[in-house]
């Protein structure tokens, strides 16, 4: 878990418009929780929202945002995770759509959905937020470099596991929305060592091709700040590896994080990434 949040921030939602010189517009809305990005993306009145979130009331404001830029005609989630996904309510006319991991999770209420709907109502009721919590009754499979469309604009889909297994990222014009990587506020919640590294090579490889990131967390990105926390991300990740091949506990627990030491709990993640590098090595 990250460290406990503040609901108090969802009564002055921060909203920042990205104006951009092509076909389609990117808004992003940052919540009160985790300074987590929702992205409205919208051309020829209609949108496409990303990763709703998360409080009731800045559901409602990012219902209004979305109702000024056209027909919400789809919902994607990034990942299973709870805080990216509860808001897809406030939406119920729009499609919504995940990597084949989370829709089938979602379909057979396999753990991955089960878990994440279990932390969301736990938060809600630690801070008195008064809703039901649900998944969609159907959410549509998005696979590698398949194709949403907003208006006369195409939005690509990529496959980014290692964060969760379920992880996706879209391409709108030139702007990567990539979830819970790349973020300047924390270090890399670790599933899978290994498709993490894989992940990180291919972001590095596409941010030559990209005009901006917006991570799931913290602000949006020039190509140079995203391509530095990926360095940084791998590099802390190539250095949990090696310790991970030697069995080296105390080597592990020296290594410095990549940013954030002084944020609570990212310690505490450093060393929940070490037991799920542990649990994936041979031997």
């Amino acid at each position: 878990m990250r460290p406990p949040a503040n609901p108090a921030p969802e009564l002055i939602p921060i909203v920042e418009r990205i104006l951009m010189a092509v076909a389609i517009r990117i808004d992003v809305t940052t919540s009160g929780i985790w300074q987590l990005s929702s992205i409205v993306l919208s051309d020829g009145g209609e949108c496409l929202v990303v990763d709703p979130g998360y409080f009731p009331r800045e559901l409602v404001d990012l219902a209004r945002l979305a109702g000024e830029r056209g027909r919400a005609r789809g919902v994607v989630f990034t990942h299973g995770h709870w805080d990216h996904v509860v808001g897809w309510t406030a939406f119920p006319e729009a499609a919504v759509h995940a990597s084949r991991a989370l829709a089938d999770a979602v379909a057979g209420g396999g753990e991955l959905a089960r878990a994440n709907l279990d932390k969301a109502r736990d938060f809600d009721g630690r801070w008195y937020v008064d809703r039901s919590l649900a998944w969609p009754a159907s959410v549509a499979a998005l696979g590698e470099g398949d194709s949403l469309t907003v208006g006369g604009a195409a939005v690509r889909a990529l496959l980014l596991p290692g964060h969760s297994p379920d992880g996706l990222a879209l391409i709108a014009d030139g702007t990567l929305l990539c979830g819970d990587y790349l973020s300047p506020l924390e270090i890399p919640f670790v599933d899978d060592l290994a498709a993490y590294r894989q992940t990180l090579a291919r972001m590095l490889a596409l941010l030559g091709e990209l005009d901006q990131v917006v991570p799931g967390h913290g602000p949006r990105l020039s190509p140079g700040e995203a391509r530095t926390i990926a360095r940084a991300d791998l590099a802390y990740l190539d250095a949990l590896a090696r310790c991970a091949e030697r069995g080296d506990d105390a080597g592990a627990a020296a290594i410095a994080l990549p940013r954030a030491a002084s944020v609570p709990g990212m310690r505490e993640h450093h060393a929940a990434n070490w037991q799920a590098c542990r649990r994936r090595t041979p031997g």
